[in-house]
């Protein structure tokens, strides 16, 4: 997480307060204006429903865990009509921190590994901000209309024969090359 990003959901947890109680409950529905923000960072038209209850707790070496369930109702645009597609993104989530004021367990840990830790920025743990991000990861990537055609190349008019339509320039180059035999 980039700490100068500003996430449209923020619930700071300090870890000096997490420490002390040694778990502690989060528990959010996002109203309109969270939503509506939430829906304009994640680039979609509309995010409906965002609730999450979320526990963070402290364990051994500094390492901090949130744990819950995530249920989201969004609408994205179809990648092919541009039609409004529902979605319900519902299951658990879990994040795991590091204190970065711990000594580092393995200096050949892979940064790219999702079972590597993210950073305890600032003292704080953000777990609005875990449930931003969770649910940009969760999000189809390339949403589709059940109206929107199967085929893009067929809806583009492409041949059978080629699987390439009539002006593709591999098409084009593919009757140059006829030309020349």
């Amino acid at each position: 997480m980039n700490e100068t990003e500003d996430f449209p959901i923020s619930h700071p947890i300090s870890v000096v307060e997490l420490l002390q109680a040694e778990k502690v409950r989060v528990s959010i529905d996002a109203g309109p204006e969270e939503r509506a923000a939430l829906a304009e960072y994640l680039g979609i038209p509309e995010v409906r429903i965002l609730k999450a209850d979320l526990i963070l707790r402290a364990e051994p070496g500094r390492q901090f865990v949130l744990d819950g369930h995530v249920t989201a109702e969004i609408v994205q645009s179809c990648i092919v009509t541009l039609n409004p597609v529902e979605a319900r993104l519902e299951g658990p989530i879990r994040r795991v921190y590091q204190d970065g004021a711990a000594p580092e367990e393995d200096p050949e840990m892979d940064p790219f590994d999702d079972d590597t830790p993210d950073d305890v920025e600032n003292g704080v743990i953000d777990a609005g901000a875990a449930v931003c991000e969770h649910i940009a990861l969760e999000m189809e990537p390339y949403p589709r209309s059940p109206e929107a055609p199967e085929d893009d190349a067929a809806a583009a008019g492409a041949s059978d024969d080629d699987g390439l339509g009539e002006d593709h320039p591999f098409a084009v180059l593919a009757r140059m090359r006829n030309l020349e035999k």
